[in-house]
Order: structure tokens, then C-alpha cells, then sequence
């Protein structure tokens, strides 16, 4: 009986091989440098209007059934783990607009970048050794909270097990923190492999996120809260989000890319050597205690400038918003956070 997996897959293959084989064998030529394939879901809508609603309903199984689908056209027989990603996702939802009835869809929203946390590994293959007959197994790793053992080994029978981390597979993941401008709202974004940057993503910066909307487990109160596995990023601005002001107070005293904001900035940054929370000398960003927003004629100010790293002005402004900085939200950031 053939399976609704084995159909996918088998459409799949027809389908990279009619509208992507030039791209799916550079891919394949540049691997592993090259991970991922972007397809346009308009292009996979005409082609098989089935398969593109079977994609918003099952995301996982479809995405993993175009993964295969590309190793079985792979004629260096590489077995490349490419990453297939999606754009111009037609389920376009708004961030305070989803809800239950959404996880385990496929969804885009628009968000806007409040904190930014530096890249770490996950571990995605655990290779163990049985403490009795020194033998490997190989196990996948689905949870990210646990370390999931082999039940037993094959060869002994033994129940006791070494984990070999230099031998395991890792991947980079890393969380980014989303708001928008219509709502209160946070999301949490993950992302992994290509996706994470050490310096690439930006408090401010204007987004359309497209992946899976995915629930976990609060470990302090056993709440359950959304999260979205991200599988493909649109850059809508590269530009700070800030709201709008008045032309001519803007240029009374200075614009974030004017001449006189880039020379405060550098005199912070400078002054202050290093982040004034962690002490990391990595990422410097200068950050206003009065707000930017809130107090213009303070925005070039100097006495008004302190320096921290991207990621520590990252998690102060998720935690105070953009155009609460003042004194008190600083010192209270410090004193709960400073390691300096």
C-alpha cells in the first residue's frame, strides 16, 4: 500500500526535477557550504494545489518528505541534509492572531526583533558507548530538554551507557524574541543551522517569519506557551524600528544615521571598552538611558550613552521595551543581570 508520505515524496522528486533541477544540483555540487533550497509556494500552489494545502496542514511531514525526495535525485549520492524553506507563504497571520488553533501549521507573520541570543549547539545525534561491551549506538535526540539514552545494547544487554560528545552530530540553534507595533504580544522564534548568525540579526529589524507554530513547557509554572520553528526569514527593513517623529526635531537632534548619532555612538562605545552589564568586549552597541524616542534633545548626548554588548541591550529591551529606558529600568537591569 503506498502511503500519503510515499506520495509526497514521489511528488516531490517530479516537482524539483520540472521547476528547480538547476538549483537542486547547485546545491547538491556546494554542499555542505550550501544547505538550503528556497522554494517559492506560489510555484509549488500551481504545480500541485494538493500538496501546497498538505504543506499549511502538515508542515513537518511534507518538509521532511521534499528533504528525502532531493536525496533520492542526488546522483553523487552525498545523502546532503538539505534544508527546504519556503517564501511567500500565502497563510499570512497576525501575531496577535495566533492562537491553539494554529500549532502544528505552517504560518508567516510580520515581527519585529526585541532580543537577540547568541547561537549554541543542540545536540541532534547522541552517540553513547555501553559502559559493559564498549559498544556505539547512535540515537536521535527529539527532546531539548533531555538526553535520550539507547534502551539497551544490542550486543550485552547492558542498561548502562556513556555519551560520546565529541563523537555526537550537533546543530546551532538560536532564540530570537519578537514583537510587533499592534500588540503587546512576544513570540519566541527559533532558529537552527543556516539560519543562525552571530551578528547578523538586529534589535529593530523588521521581519516576516515563516515556519511551524510549536508549543513547550514553562519550567517554573508547567504552562504550555507558542513558539515558532522558523524556516525561512524575509527582510522587510534593515532599518531600526522606531516610531515616528517630528522632521524637524529629528533634525534639530540627530537621526540615527546622521553624522552627529554616528559620532556619539563611537565616543560610547569607545569610552566605555566594554559591555557595562556583562563585560564582553564582543558586539558593542551604544545604548541610550533616556530613551531615544522620549527625549530628543538627550539623543547625542554622551552623559546620555552606555555601552553593552548586542546581546545584553537585547535582553534589556525585551524586557523594558523600546521607549521605556530611563535610569531606574537601567539600574534595575544591572543589578538583576551585571556580571561586569
Amino acid at each position: 500500500m503506498i502511503t500519503k508520505c510515499q506520495t509526497s515524496i514521489s511528488k516531490f522528486e517530479e516537482f524539483f526535477a520540472t521547476s528547480y533541477k538547476d538549483d537542486v544540483f547547485e546545491i547538491l555540487e556546494q554542499y555542505p557550504t550550501k544547505r538550503s533550497l528556497i522554494v517559492n509556494y506560489p510555484t509549488l500552489e500551481i504545480y500541485d494545489s494538493d500538496l501546497a494545502d498538505l504543506l499549511i496542514e502538515k508542515p513537518d511531514e511534507v518538509i521532511e518528505a521534499a528533504k528525502t525526495a532531493i536525496k533520492n535525485i542526488d546522483p553523487l549520492v552525498k545523502s546532503a541534509n538539505i534544508n527546504i524553506r519556503f517564501e511567500n507563504l500565502n497563510n499570512m497571520i497576525q501575531l496577535k492572531d495566533l492562537n491553539s488553533n494554529y500549532i502544528g501549521s505552517f504560518v508567516s507573520y510580520d515581527g519585529i526583533i526585541e532580543e537577540v541570543n547568541e547561537p549554541a549547539p543542540r545536540i541532534e545525534t547522541g552517540v553513547f558507548e555501553c559502559r559493559g561491551c564498549m559498544r556505539l549506538h547512535e540515537v536521535e535526540q527529539t527532546s531539548s530538554n533531555t538526553i535520550i539514552e539507547p534502551p539497551l545494547c544490542n550486543e550485552c544487554g547492558g542498561r548502562s551507557f556513556r555519551l560520546l560528545q565529541e563523537e555526537s552530530e550537533y546543530v546551532n540553534t538560536q532564540l530570537i524574541i519578537t514583537g510587533s507595533k499592534d500588540t503587546s504580544r512576544k513570540l519566541i522564534v527559533v532558529f537552527e543551522d543556516d539560519l543562525t548568525s552571530w551578528d547578523n540579526y538586529n534589535i529593530g529589524q523588521h521581519i516576516r517569519f515563516t515556519g511551524i507554530l510549536k508549543t513547550y513547557r514553562e519550567e517554573k509554572n508547567g504552562r504550555f506557551n507558542f513558539y515558532l520553528y522558523c524556516n525561512h526569514i524575509e527582510r522587510l527593513s534593515e532599518e531600526l524600528f522606531i516610531e515616528e517623529e517630528d522632521e524637524e526635531m529629528e533634525k534639530e537632534y540627530g537621526v540615527r544615521d546622521s553624522p552627529e548619532y554616528n559620532a556619539w555612538r563611537l565616543e560610547v562605545v569607545s569610552r566605555d571598552k566594554v559591555c557595562q552589564c556583562c563585560g564582553s568586549e564582543k558586539y558593542p552597541v551604544a545604548h541610550h538611558v533616556f530613551s531615544y524616542e522620549n527625549y530628543p534633545k538627550l539623543r547625542v548626548d554622551p552623559n546620555n550613552g552606555i555601552r553593552l554588548c548586542k546581546w545584553c541591550h537585547g535582553k534589556y529591551h525585551s524586557h523594558y521595551g523600546i521607549t521605556n529606558a530611563n535610569p531606574k529600568t537601567y539600574a534595575e537591569f544591572i543589578n538583576r543581570f551585571g556580571t561586569k
